[in-house]
């Protein structure tokens, strides 16, 4: 008989020929791994939520579109509301990190040139327009996001973790700019008869509407919102209105 001929592929072996066991994937490079399919699916779901609303989407889409197995939408967020959900946090987190950021700006005491605690016109009108910057940044840039939130106010929401979600990071960012401004108030920084809560919700319409209902404002004003200048120049007349309302 021929004797066979081995393989000239072989499996590596120790000295005993035992074979070796596959080297195993780094804690941290599983990490990396394990976020960017997080960020990816993340990426997708915003997209189909924005387009079709919690109803429509669908998991084998955001799966698909994402390239990865649907089963590892379920390992990372159990199901989908919990995928809205952290869709939802994440859109959130940047605008409310930095409105607590401008928050401490605004905490941070201004002595005018008799020692009196007192911020004049233009430590003002900074504060206006960081105010201003961020709503604009935030609006502008984040159109799927504003789909998703409205597909959310059409959607009956009570009970939702989205909706939670929204009233647990932006309330306390409102209410705690209302105080503020009651503080300034008090010191007789802005005028005795502005009424915060008014002036916030206000600040917050004027900057989101013609983002937020773009058909409409193209309709009777087309142009791209979008674009740097146009930005600056809502910034101009949104900030001039603030001071009006506020400089004593």
């Amino acid at each position: 008989m021929r004797g066979s001929v081995p393989s000239s592929r072989t499996t590596p072996t120790r000295d005993h020929g035992a074979p070796l066991p596959a080297r195993a994937e780094s804690p941290r490079k599983k990490e990396r791994n394990a976020a960017e399919t997080k960020r990816r699916i993340l990426e997708a779901a915003a997209i189909e939520f924005a387009a079709k609303g919690f109803d429509g989407a669908r998991l084998g889409t955001i799966a698909r579109s994402a390239g990865v197995q649907q089963a590892l939408i379920h390992h990372y967020f159990v199901d989908k509301e919990g995928l809205h959900a952290e869709v939802v946090r994440g859109g959130l987190a940047a605008m409310t990190e930095d409105a607590w950021n401008l928050l401490a700006q605004m905490d941070v005491p201004v002595a005018n040139r008799k020692g009196k605690k007192r911020r004049g016109a233009a430590e003002l009108q900074a504060l206006a327009e960081a105010f201003v910057d961020l709503l604009l940044g935030f609006f502008a840039t984040n159109g799927a996001f504003l789909s998703i939130l409205r597909h959310e106010a059409r959607r009956n929401t009570a009970g939702h973790a989205a909706t939670k979600i929204v009233a647990d990071n932006v309330a306390p960012v409102f209410d705690a700019i209302v105080a503020r401004l009651d503080e300034m108030r008090a010191r007789g920084e802005v005028r005795k008869d502005v009424d915060a809560k008014h002036l916030v919700l206000s600040c917050v319409a004027m900057i989101a509407f013609p983002f937020q209902e773009e058909p409409f404002v193209a309709a009777i004003w087309p142009v791209d919102w979008h674009r740097p200048e146009h930005l600056a120049e809502r910034k101009k007349h949104v900030v001039e209105m603030i001071l009006a309302r506020v400089l004593p």
